[in-house]
C-alpha cells in the first residue's frame, strides 16, 4: 500500500512538473482573461474616485471562473461596458455571464450575460450595491480547445484523475482512524488558540465563535496540515454523512476560513488547482 501510495505522489508531481513547464492555450487564455479584469477593475475604481487603492489580484476557482474582489461599492451600470471593452482589447470573443457576489455571504446580488448585454437588456440596472464588498465572477463559456495534434494534455488528465483517486483512497482510510478531540482541548495553530470542541479561534484576546461547518471544516484541515486533501475527500469529511449535494458550498466555506485566518501570515490555505487544498503552518 505504500509503495502503491509513492508511486501515485511520484506521477503526481511529474505531470505537475511538466504541465508547469509547457504553456498551453489555456494558460495564455487565463492570463488575457486576468488582465483584462484587472483593467475593469482599475476603471471601475477611478470612476469611484479612487486613484490609490491596490487592484487585488484576479483569482481563478475551481470551477473554472474568474473572481475580482472590489472592496468598496461601485457602478453597477458602467460595468458591461467596461468590461465588454476589456475583452475586446484583448481579443476574447467567447460567450460568457457575469454575477456580482457578496463577499461576506457569496449571496448573488446582480448580474447579467453576454447575449442580453449586446441586446440591449442589462439586467438589474439602475439598482445599487448595498454591500462595499462584492466580488466581480466572470464566467467563460466556450474556453479554447487545446492545441491541435497534442496527446498530452489527455494523458496528463489520466494521470492526475488516477492519482487523486489513490490519494482520496489513502486519506479516507486515515481519516477513518482519527478521535475526535477530547474534552477542553485546545490546539495551537500558529499564533491562533483554537478549540474545535467549543468552535472558537482565539487570537490574543479577540475570540472568534465558528459555525459548525467552518469548524468541522477546520478541525479536519488542521489533523491534516501541510499535506495536499482532495476537494472529494474535503467534502466526504464535512458534508458525506448528511447527503447533501454541495455545490460551491466548499469554496463558499475555505473562503470564509481564509478571512478568519488571514491576521496570520504563518496561517494558509492554500488551492492545489486540479487537486484540493493545503493548509500551510509556518
Amino acid at each position: 500500500m505504500k509503495r502503491y501510495i509513492f508511486l501515485l505522489m511520484g506521477l503526481l508531481m511529474i505531470v505537475t512538473s511538466v504541465r508547469s513547464t509547457t504553456p498551453g492555450v489555456q494558460d495564455k487564455f487565463s492570463e488575457k482573461v486576468n488582465l483584462a479584469l484587472r483593467q475593469v477593475g482599475h476603471q471601475l475604481l477611478q470612476i469611484a474616485g479612487d486613484d490609490h487603492s491596490a487592484i487585488p489580484p484576479v483569482e481563478v476557482l475551481d470551477n473554472g471562473d474568474y473572481s475580482l474582489e472590489i472592496g468598496q461599492a461601485f457602478n453597477y451600470d458602467t460595468l458591461p461596458y467596461l468590461l465588454a471593452q476589456a475583452l475586446r482589447d484583448f481579443e476574447i470573443d467567447e460567450d460568457y455571464h457575469v454575477s456580482i457576489r457578496d463577499c461576506f455571504d457569496d449571496n448573488i446580488v446582480l448580474g447579467y450575460n453576454k447575449v442580453s448585454f449586446e441586446q440591449g437588456v442589462q439586467a438589474c440596472k439602475g439598482r445599487e450595491l448595498w454591500s462595499e464588498c462584492n466580488n466581480i465572477i466572470l464566467t467563460i463559456e466556450t474556453p479554447p480547445t487545446p492545441v491541435e495534434g497534442s496527446s498530452f494534455p489527455i494523458f496528463s488528465m489520466v494521470l492526475l484523475l488516477f492519482t487523486a483517486a489513490g490519494l482520496g483512497i489513502y486519506l479516507k482510510r486515515s481519516r477513518q482512524k482519527e478521535e475526535a478531540p477530547s474534552d477542553g482541548s485546545t490546539l495551537t495553530l500558529g499564533r491562533f488558540d483554537y478549540d474545535p470542541k467549543n468552535q472558537t479561534l482565539g487570537l490574543n484576546d479577540e475570540i472568534q465563535t465558528l459555525t459548525f461547518r467552518e469548524n468541522k471544516l477546520l478541525h479536519f484541515l488542521v489533523v491534516h496540515s501541510n499535506e495536499v486533501i482532495t476537494r472529494d475527500t474535503l467534502v466526504e469529511a464535512v458534508w458525506g454523512d448528511e447527503g447533501v449535494i454541495v455545490g460551491r458550498s466548499l469554496d463558499v466555506f475555505i473562503s470564509r476560513l481564509r478571512k478568519l485566518l488571514k491576521p496570520d501570515d504563518g496561517v494558509q490555505i492554500k488551492t492545489i488547482h486540479g487537486v484540493g487544498y493545503r493548509l500551510e503552518v509556518a
